[in-house]
């Protein structure tokens, strides 16, 4: 019986393991980061999509983007001229788990959590939402 030698063995299996971890290696480089509870330094360039905004809204900050979704129904900020981001009384941060709010003319809505978008789909979800 031909075994082969044990140091062969072992640079098989390094070869295996490493085809059987580089796809999942590439495929946390491009899925997009989970926010969870973890907080967003917003920026000066950013757009908050609206329409539709009873339970959640749509943010650009950047180049991210982001589904803001509200622990209950947010209708002022349908109608709202102001709407921002606050986190325990400071501006332009934002983070999950209920503690920021988005301020509007009228009231406060508190945000559950934040759910990371691609372009295209924050995109085509904007589009629909303007119809």
């Amino acid at each position: 019986m031909n075994m082969p030698s044990l140091p062969t063995g072992f640079a098989a299996l390094a070869l295996i393991t490493a085809a059987l971890a580089a796809p999942a290696a590439q495929a946390a480089d491009t899925a997009p980061a989970t926010t969870g509870d973890s907080c967003i330094a917003l920026s000066e360039d950013q757009q908050i999509v609206r329409a539709g905004a009873d339970r959640d809204v749509l943010l650009r900050n950047g180049d991210q983007h982001y589904r803001v979704v509200f622990t209950a129904s947010c209708s002022s900020a349908v109608t709202s001229r102001r709407l921002a981001f606050e986190t325990q009384g400071q501006s332009n941060q934002l983070c999950g788990g209920a503690r920021s709010e988005l301020k509007t003319d009228r009231a406060s809505c508190t945000v559950e959590r934040i759910e990371p978008l691609e372009a295209t789909a924050f995109n085509r979800i904007a589009r629909q939402r303007s119809r």
